[in-house]
């Protein structure tokens, strides 16, 4: 460490937005950031391990994969987010009254060019991880705020969903082809229509990596299950809306975790899945699903290669 250490790991988290468990499993996975000790055995940090960070914070945003980036010279990392498309930006509260007002432009004159503009803009400076994770949720709750409101109709609350619904698949679609990660089925259970969410997600496992089979909403147990033994998908991802019917959610999931291949994760995700508690993983929070899937990755030599 070049840098005399000056920061617990405390501190360094909550300078760079992360848990200290992130920092925990970057160090034991990836052998950095490797701290200082004090005679107590606190972990200590120097401000050059903190500017690296920084920028290697940064460049997750853009879907880049910690695994690949720790290993990377400062010099390389701002190399990286310098590229045409990562300007790192921070909206200030003019940039986001005027996002606001020309979302509700688009949303009353049913303008689908105009918020695939808007989206696309927004996507160029910060990427597709931090738009799934922050941004379209962000949107999602402008819109309906404005129809509680009643600056809008219900009709235009729906239409800006989906469009946003559609701008994400086109995305990830595209990132999808090209990847060789392993697969993950994602859909939602019998009954639940509710899709947005499900776009979310396969957003950030395609960000991150994974290949996204993507059997969409309203699917029996029985087909999820049999998709995911003739693919060899290493998980299923399924999205439950709060909208949706918790005993009948609870039905479901219990077939369904009894007909997946042994040693097949299920991940569920969304408003509806906090109480319950069949899934080997479950997460309300994107962000927090992203950090789990990231450290996941099989590059890293978690899942065991065919």
């Amino acid at each position: 460490m070049t840098d005399r250490p000056v920061m617990s790991i405390g501190a360094l988290a909550r300078s760079l937005g992360v848990t200290e468990g992130t920092l925990r499993n970057w160090e034991r996975r990836y052998g950095y950031p490797l701290p200082d000790r004090t005679k107590g055995g606190h972990r200590m940090y120097g401000t050059d391990v903190e500017a690296k960070l920084k920028m290697v914070c940064t460049a997750m945003r853009f879907g880049h994969r910690p695994g690949q980036l720790l290993k990377l010279e400062p010099l390389q990392l701002e190399a990286l987010i310098h590229q045409p498309g990562h300007l790192e930006h921070t909206p200030d509260n003019n940039e986001t009254v005027a996002t606001d007002h020309s979302l509700l432009d688009a949303a009353r004159a049913f303008k689908s060019d105009a918020l695939f503009n808007l989206f696309g803009s927004r996507i160029a400076r910060v990427g597709l991880l931090r738009f799934a994770q922050e941004d379209a949720k962000g949107i999602v709750k402008s819109i309906g705020d404005a129809w509680v409101s009643g600056d809008i109709e219900i009709e235009h609350e729906h239409f800006v969903a989906e469009v946003l619904r559609d701008f994400l698949a086109s995305k990830w679609r595209s990132l999808n082809e090209s990847i060789d990660g392993p697969c993950v089925v994602c859909g939602t259970l019998s009954g639940e229509q509710h899709g947005l969410g499900l776009q979310f997600v396969a957003s950030c496992l395609v960000a991150n990596g994974y290949n996204v089979l993507f059997l969409g909403t309203s699917l029996p147990a029985a087909s999820i299950a049999a998709t995911v033994q003739t693919h060899g998908a290493i998980a299923v991802a399924i999205s439950i809306s709060s909208f949706s019917d918790a005993s009948a959610n609870k039905s479901h999931l219990l077939q369904l975790r009894d007909e997946l291949p042994k040693g097949t994760e299920l991940w569920l995700g969304g408003e509806g899945s906090s109480e319950l508690q069949i899934g080997d993983e479950s997460f309300t929070d994107l962000k927090a699903f992203s950090e789990f899937i990231a450290d996941r990755h099989p590059q890293q030599g978690l899942w065991p290669s065919e």
